[in-house]
């Protein structure tokens, strides 16, 4: 049993690549990509058209690492791109 991290990124799905991108030069062990829809201060957020679309980026990691994305994200996306940042606690079983 380890202690780790899980860093979920809800973004525009227009930057998904230049995400994927960034977390993988950061040291990312992997990473999941899910479209979402939902609404919250900014609006409606719909995935009817790819431009429109939001993406949830989720990564189980070590503290250190997730803080590390968390905070180049923070600096380099959220003043252009509409970006949602947070993490919680996670146990992974590994063999």
């Amino acid at each position: 049993m380890k202690e780790s991290k899980v860093l979920t990124v809800i973004t525009e799905s227009v930057i998904e690549q230049k995400l994927v991108k960034c977390i993988k030069e950061l040291g990312a062990p992997g990473y999941t990509i899910e479209e979402v829809r939902g609404e919250g201060r900014r609006g409606v957020r719909r995935n009817d058209w790819d431009q429109s679309g939001s993406i949830r980026l989720q990564i189980v990691c070590d503290k250190e690492l997730a803080e590390k994305i968390a905070l180049h994200l923070t600096e380099n996306f959220t003043s252009t791109y509409a970006m949602f940042i947070f993490m919680f606690d996670a146990v992974t079983f590994d063999k």
